[in-house]
């Protein structure tokens, strides 16, 4: 069977789809998220600036590479650690020194060796060592193999006309045709041009500086206005601002890069605004609340509730594709579309909804979840008509702590994973100012999952 690799490009202000098509010549297995059109974005790979030399020497050592300890001469001959080498030709050619470090474990497995050969050090970088041939003998030294390689990554951006590979352009590459949408995709394809090789730098980029964002997340890149919802581990567009402040806080939004973003599968858009309703051509009608299509059962029911037929927006089935469907909506339905009720006597707040109360643990769980609806106070007797069901938890994607509490927590999937450290909260571009200091006990109805490091 031949595969087909689609790139789908969204206008966040209404869903328009650019499709290019590309297809192998002979059958093959893609990787899933690997877009070999697109490998990282021209910043990340001319951000000098992205580690400095003790990040570079930590992130040796953390890895336990044999270049933590390594001295050697760099390209003028004189005596500099591996570090030093590597941060020095990065801020010389304006190459991000995390391509440098991700390229030596692509080409020698450097980085997570901690003997190397010298053999392999003399060859680090693949720099002028052509396939078909062995490497120039001017070439082998670590010292030389890392100036070298770098400068010849900005030569590709300098003149990008004078190599083979070019952005916007369509090449067959290992039977693939390949199109670089981007200089930095074009320029790692002239230096190293084989898709699986490419497959295994973006492998290694994701292993070391991938973020892998909560279920609940919301995700725009720093190049474009889209905003994306993570759900179950894909990328859900929303089509439209109003459509975004109908369900989203816009200060959840957390600035990403382009790259972080491809990684993740293409789900279903969100593109109806909370508390729509959606008709099909068969005559049924849905209450969209949130992901849940609720089926409104008869005439009788849609007026009672107080909607207007004029309200509905016709769909089709495709359109349901991504949602869930909920629970029925009957003339038996008490508060169908949720209320907020208080105990006049004990100041209890429960969310009813379809004859069931739900307790609310803080009054953070309630501005957070329900920002903007009637509080209304019934006696305790109104409320014993209705069972009792689990408690309201906070939204995946909070960032919550307990008041006077150290721990950050962020909530996905309904579990609060602790983010374990400064440097963890910044690398997910986390902001301060979203924490929510609640009760011990809102903190605890959810329970603990993976930390994030």
């Amino acid at each position: 069977m031949i595969s087909t690799t689609k790139l789908i490009i969204f206008s966040l202000s209404c869903v328009c789809f650019l499709m290019m098509t590309f297809l192998p010549v002979v059958a093959a297995e893609q990787d899933y998220f690997f877009n070999p059109h697109f490998v990282i974005t021209d910043e990340e790979m001319t951000d000098q600036l992205s580690m400095s030399l003790e990040d570079i020497q930590g992130f040796l050592i953390q890895r336990n590479s044999g270049l933590a300890n390594l001295i050697t001469t760099d390209y003028n001959g004189v005596n500099k650690k591996a570090s030093e080498i590597i941060w020095q030709a990065a801020q010389e050619s304006f190459i991000s020194p995390k391509v440098i470090i991700a390229t030596l474990q692509k080409e020698q497995s450097l980085i997570d060796d901690p003997s190397p050969t010298q053999k392999r050090l003399d060859r680090a970088m693949g720099y002028r060592c052509p396939d078909s041939g062995s490497c120039h003998p001017n070439t082998l030294d670590f010292g030389k193999q890392v100036d070298g390689a770098t400068w010849q990554l900005r030569q590709y951006f300098e003149n990008p006309f004078q190599w083979t590979y070019q952005k916007d352009k369509t090449f067959l590459i290992d039977d693939w045709y390949i199109k670089p949408v981007n200089q930095a995709t074009a320029n790692l394809y002239n230096y190293t041009p084989h898709y699986h090789g490419n497959n295994r730098f973006w492998q290694i980029w994701q292993n070391y500086w991938g973020r892998d964002y909560p279920d609940g997340s919301l995700l725009k890149s720093y190049n474009s206005p889209a905003v994306w919802w993570i759900q179950y581990g894909a990328k859900r567009l929303v089509t439209s601002w109003g459509v975004f402040i109908s369900r989203f806080d816009p200060n959840k939004i957390i600035t990403t890069s382009q790259t972080d973003l491809e990684k993740y599968e293409d789900g279903s858009p969100i593109q109806f605004y909370n508390y729509s309703i959606l008709g099909l051509s068969d005559g049924k009608t849905y209450l969209l609340v949130d992901d849940d299509l609720r089926y409104i059962s008869s005439p009788e029911v849609f007026r009672t509730i107080g909607f207007n037929p004029e309200e509905i927006i016709e769909v089709t089935e495709a359109d349901l594709a991504g949602y869930s469907y909920g629970v029925e909506i009957t003339v038996e339905s008490i508060y169908p579309t949720g209320a907020l009720i208080q105990d006049d006597q004990s100041g209890g707040v429960f969310h009813v909804q379809d004859g069931v109360k739900h307790p609310i643990y803080s009054r953070e769980i309630m501005d957070a979840k329900f920002k903007g609806k009637v509080l209304t106070q019934v006696s305790p007797e109104e409320l014993d008509q209705y069972l009792t069901g689990l408690p309201i938890k906070f939204e995946d994607g909070e960032l919550i702590k307990i008041k006077d509490g150290s721990k950050v927590y962020v909530i996905s999937d309904g579990f609060r994973r602790w983010i374990k450290s400064e440097s963890a909260f910044a690398n997910f571009a986390y902001k301060w100012d979203n924490i929510i200091e609640t009760s011990q006990l809102a903190v605890n109805i959810h329970p603990l999952g993976e930390d994030i490091e």
